[in-house]
Formats: structure tokens, sequence, C-alpha cells
């Protein structure tokens, strides 16, 4: 009997049973968050989240919903794979992202937000999930020897 990794991680850090809970709690949180529906957004989210970004860390529902209108702005996020489980309440999805505001060759006329394309860069946005609602999320930069 063979299973691979990812079927196994089911079996092995699914302790408390909440893996597949959790795992829609995400799914949801994450669809949400890609088709700007706000209001689906705020009731994924405990009322206390630390919700990460580039440009910080903000806490709460509301801070996190004015983090998310800027980076909505400021960012086209392409997402190469889709949530996967860590363990039974962590989840961490990769992808690509280039900022249409802010960069030397974005700022250009007519032609920024196109060449600002060329220059993407990998990011990895994770979250955690507790009780049925997002308690963490964070998005930043894929730091590794790769990307270099």
């Amino acid at each position: 009997m063979s299973y691979s990794y990812r079927k196994l991680r089911f079996f092995v850090d699914d302790t408390d049973g909440t893996l597949r809970a959790n795992k829609e709690t995400a799914d949801q949180f994450c669809l949400a968050e890609d088709d700007g529906e706000m209001k689906e957004f705020v009731s994924l989210m405990d009322r206390y989240v630390h919700f990460s970004s580039l440009w910080g860390v903000a806490r709460g529902a509301h801070a996190a919903c004015a983090v998310m209108g800027n980076e909505r702005a400021k960012l086209r996020i392409t997402w190469t794979s889709q949530l996967e489980p860590v363990t039974a309440h962590t989840f961490m999805r990769e992808g690509y992202v280039h900022l249409l505001e802010g960069t030397f060759v974005s700022g250009l006329p007519f032609i920024g937000p196109y060449a600002s394309s060329f220059f993407q860069k990998r990011v990895k946005e994770s979250l955690v999930v507790r009780g049925g609602r997002v308690v963490f999320r964070d998005f930043g930069y894929r730091w590794d020897m790769d990307s270099v």
C-alpha cells in the first residue's frame, strides 16, 4: 500500500479531526479574498485576526479590510498553487506578484503597468485557522536561493 506525502499528511497531522473543516474554511477565505467579496471575507476572520502584508501587520477585521483594499489597488497577484495543508490548522499557497504602483517601471506613462509584469516576484500566503475562523494570515515575498 503506497501513499503520497500529501495524502499521508492528512492522516499524520490531523490529530484532532479538524483538517477537513479547516481546509473548507481556508478555501472559502481564499476565494473571498481573490474575488474581493468583503462581507464573506470578514465573516471568515476572527475578530482579532493578525493580517500580515507587504506593508506590515494589521490587527482586527476592519484593519484587515483596509490592508486588503490597499493590496487590491497596488498589487497584481497570480497564484500558481492551490491551498495546501501544512498541518491541520496551517495552510499555504504560492504565486507571483507585480506592483502596479510605487516603482519606477510602474510609474512610466501608458506602458508602466504592462512593463511591470516582467518584474514579478515570488510570494507565499500562509493561513492559520482555529475554530472555523482565520486567526492569522501572512503574505510576503518568498525568499530562497532560487529567486536570487
